[in-house]
């Protein structure tokens, strides 16, 4: 049997045939999510939380380089604001 007449009896488009053919033996992922090597971990976020609670009078940006010039965690100052938002322990501004 001819490649074209399977595809055919397929009832699939050569480049869906040809896609298959590219995937096989690959895990089926479903579009999840890939762990990256940037993500952060878990103790990287509890000390980002710990340090905030530590010292609550700063803001984010300044905690981020006090993290980085002790030492205990190399992060973006965004991934900071990121997790103390998730973490809730942003102040908001106080509209007097």
């Amino acid at each position: 049997m001819a490649l074209q007449e399977i595809i055919a009896w397929l009832a699939v488009s050569r480049s869906k045939f040809y896609a298959w053919i590219k995937r096989y033996g690959k895990a089926n992922e479903h579009n999840g999510l890939i762990p990256r090597d940037f993500w952060l971990e878990p103790w990287e976020r509890a000390a980002i939380v710990n340090f905030a609670v530590n010292n609550s009078l700063e803001g984010y940006r300044r905690l981020t380089f006090m993290l980085l010039d002790q030492d205990i965690v190399a992060v973006s100052p965004s991934s900071t604001w990121r997790v103390l938002g998730q973490a809730g322990l942003l102040q908001k501004w106080n509209r007097k």
